[in-house]
């Protein structure tokens, strides 16, 4: 092997920085390559060149929240498959998988594809969404489509101060039916179901399954959860933001012992039958 700059025969294997450009973008990443001793000129073999292409990939699809090259494999080795397998599963030509797994940038929708087939969590999650957005904002949602990211970051908060799902449960329910009553509108547009321990939001056990599945919160005990990331109260505006430390202030001396004797005296529930979605019209009778 010779140096095509200097002439030089002498090499040495160093980390160094290359910015190849994929898909219009240029990328920076650190392979080992050979590097001229005379001139300081990288020299890459096909090994390492085949390295190269599938770091600047990865590089790539991390930029843009894609699965690299090592997810897709951990999915089809957790699945047991083949290639050929995994390809047929997915209904895709087996050359895209052995593409998908080396060097070869998956677009948007073949990425959700492989998530949905692969991923049980984004699977329940997708499930979730699709269950939210299939009903409108009317009065059980307190006249606002559910909104996620609002209701987990309130979940994160309240949690610290309940601890278990039974109290987080019922602090979410006054958060959302007293800011109806004072505002007109909930804050998270959860539904809410009359259950034997009270109101709780609909579907509620897939929703924390889905947050600690996906690292939001971790379970110290099966009765006690944490949140593993500090909620953004940047979400909310100032007035869902009160509402927010009213319920604070109602469930810290207790961690929500009396919210919940409450609830069960409340006609929300009351007067729904059970396993039945309650009104928000019920807001307006709120004991608080």
């Amino acid at each position: 092997m010779k140096c095509l700059q200097c002439g030089e025969e002498r090499f040495e294997k160093k980390k160094m920085r290359f910015t190849p450009e994929i898909k219009g973008e240029y990328v920076a990443v650190l392979v080992m390559t050979h590097v001229c001793t005379g001139c300081n000129t990288p020299l890459m073999d096909s090994h390492q060149m085949n390295h190269l292409r599938r770091a600047a990939a990865d590089q790539y699809r991390r930029m843009h929240q894609l699965l690299t090259s090592e997810e897709i494999v951990k999915f089809r080795q957790a699945l047991g498959m083949s290639q050929t397998a995994f390809a047929n599963y997915l209904k895709v030509g087996e050359a895209s998988v052995k593409r998908w797994e080396t060097y070869y940038v998956q677009d948007v929708v073949q990425d959700e594809n492989i998530r949905l087939k692969c991923d049980e969590a984004y699977a329940e999650s997708n499930a979730l969404e699709v269950h939210w957005k299939t009903h409108p904002a009317d009065i059980y949602s307190g006249k606002r489509r559910f909104n996620w990211e609002l209701f987990k970051q309130a979940v994160c908060y309240l949690v610290e101060l309940t601890r278990s799902p039974l109290f987080l449960n019922k602090a979410l329910f006054y958060l959302d039916f007293i800011h109806f009553k004072n505002h007109g509108t909930s804050i998270t547009g959860a539904r809410y179901v009359h259950l034997e321990y009270g109101p709780c939001p609909d579907q509620y056990q897939n929703i924390f399954d889905l947050l600690l599945s996906d690292g939001t919160l971790t379970a110290i005990t099966h009765h006690e959860l944490h949140a593993a990331v500090k909620a953004d109260l940047s979400v909310f505006d100032d007035i869902e933001k009160e509402t927010l430390r009213l319920v604070a202030d109602l469930v810290k001396s207790d961690q929500g012992k009396k919210l919940l004797d409450l609830s069960h005296e409340e006609q929300a529930f009351k007067k729904t039958k059970a396993l039945q979605l309650i009104s928000y019209e019920f807001a307006k009778h709120l004991k608080i």
